[in-house]
């Protein structure tokens, strides 16, 4: 369905910005209690990233697209509040990885939870055959705008 001017529909960007501040306040109300209230919604693009590949900080900073001083100190901010650890990298121990603590990998495992009760409170919503196609529909999109990888790596961007 598109817009054509009708003024009573939002447009498709804003249903899209205003899709992904459900996700962010769904995932900050998971979060909320015990020990993961620290838990900031851009921590959630490093877990991610961290998660799919252990990176450095130069890596992480190229794959945030920030630069490596602003990486380093969300991954001092993250080591700091227990999400993440800095660890020899086996190949050269001179380079340092980051990865995910227990207490990392406890809201990387929430956060998988909170995405999939979305997605059933979806398809409880349109059916799973509409469900199946907004998936389809986003991934086209995700294609088209060149981050298929990304997401097929199970990490992505953040939206700064």
């Amino acid at each position: 369905m598109t817009n054509s001017g009708a003024d009573d529909q939002p447009d498709l960007a804003i249903l899209l910005a205003a899709s992904y501040r459900v996700v962010v306040d769904r995932l900050q109300e998971a979060m909320a209690d015990d020990d993961l209230a620290a838990m900031r919604p851009t921590y959630g693009f490093v877990i991610r990233a961290v998660d799919a590949e252990e990176p450095t900080v130069g890596r992480l900073a190229e794959l945030l697209e920030v630069t490596k001083q602003a990486a380093s100190r969300l991954a001092d901010d993250m080591e700091k509040h227990g999400f993440l650890e800095r660890v020899a990298d086996p190949a050269d121990r001179r380079r340092q990885r980051l990865r995910l603590t227990t207490m990392g990998r406890r809201v990387r495992k929430r956060a998988l939870g909170v995405s999939e009760a979305l997605e059933a409170e979806l398809v409880d919503a349109v059916g799973p055959r509409d469900a199946a196609a907004l998936r389809r529909a986003l991934l086209a999109l995700v294609t088209s705008g060149g981050a298929l990888e990304e997401v097929l790596a199970k990490r992505t961007r953040p939206v700064w």
